[in-house]
């Protein structure tokens, strides 16, 4: 029988319902596997500040899996940290300047934009943070004595044939050196070669001493795939595409009907 430890689960699309709210029976489940003593990690795409958010909405503490498995900090305490580097970034910058695209870079300490838009409302909503409006151009310059470190670019737009074809363009430049991917029909994500939710994974298994066979990880979307690769019991959501189901030991109901609540209770 699987024993669990540790239970890995994406937010956005899972974690969160159609109306990006968490259910009474999503807490309930999650509430009752914590009691129990097993560590929840909310591993996103997202930073900190807006994880933490939802850590004390659900009312536990833990480990944070933030920028799909580039930086993983448990208390204070930093586990793995993976940044892009300075001129990676600048590079991509360079390159969708005049493609159309709207984005944003989010570092250990906060996200920008270099121009106020409706992009910004949205993130500030379902982050619920506020962002920080600076030029692309001043970022070297206000970043290259500092501490701050960049850990992922978002790219947006909501026409999603724009969203395929800079993918593509993107990948065709910069693949060698940068992760390339949608996590969402309108979201292109780039972080550090080689980086994915499964480093969260790992990297928190290092650090509790628990076995991958002891980790169930929840997911619905491609950038959730590695962290299924890293535990030893994985689901995916219902509305999750077919392809990322193919990497799922088990197939829960969609984030409409629960089914991270169902997957839970499913293992207690």
């Amino acid at each position: 029988m699987f024993e669990c430890k540790l239970i890995c689960t994406d937010i956005d699309g899972t974690l969160l319902d159609g109306n990006h709210q968490i259910t009474d029976e999503t807490k309930h489940a999650i509430a009752k596997a914590y009691k129990q003593g097993i560590t929840i990690a909310l591993v996103s795409g997202r930073i900190a500040q807006s994880i933490a958010v939802l850590q004390e909405e659900l009312d536990i503490t833990g480990p944070l899996g933030c920028y799909s498995g580039s930086l993983v900090l448990d208390r204070g305490k930093t586990l793995a940290s993976h940044p892009v580097h300075w001129q990676s970034c600048l590079n991509v910058l360079s390159a969708i300047e005049g493609s159309g695209l709207e984005t944003f870079v989010f570092t250990n300490e906060s996200w920008y934009i270099d121009h106020w838009g409706p992009w910004y409302d949205v993130e500030s909503e379902v982050s619920k943070t506020q962002g920080r409006i600076v030029p692309f151009s001043e970022m070297e310059e206000r970043f290259s004595s500092s501490l701050e470190l960049p850990y992922k670019l978002l790219c947006m737009s909501e026409d999603t044939l724009l969203i395929k074809n800079m993918e593509r363009k993107l990948k065709e430049q910069f693949s060698s050196v940068l992760n390339i991917y949608s996590s969402s029909p309108k979201y292109i994500e780039i972080s550090q070669k080689g980086i994915d939710k499964g480093h969260a994974v790992r990297a928190l298994c290092t650090a509790y001493g628990y076995a991958p066979s002891q980790v169930m990880a929840i997911g619905d979307y491609y950038n959730d795939i590695g962290m299924f690769r890293a535990a030893g019991y994985a689901v995916a959501m219902d509305n999750a595409p077919d392809e990322v189901k193919q990497y799922a030991c088990h197939i829960t109901s969609s984030n409409k009907d629960n089914g991270l609540a169902k997957a839970i209770e499913a293992i207690l």
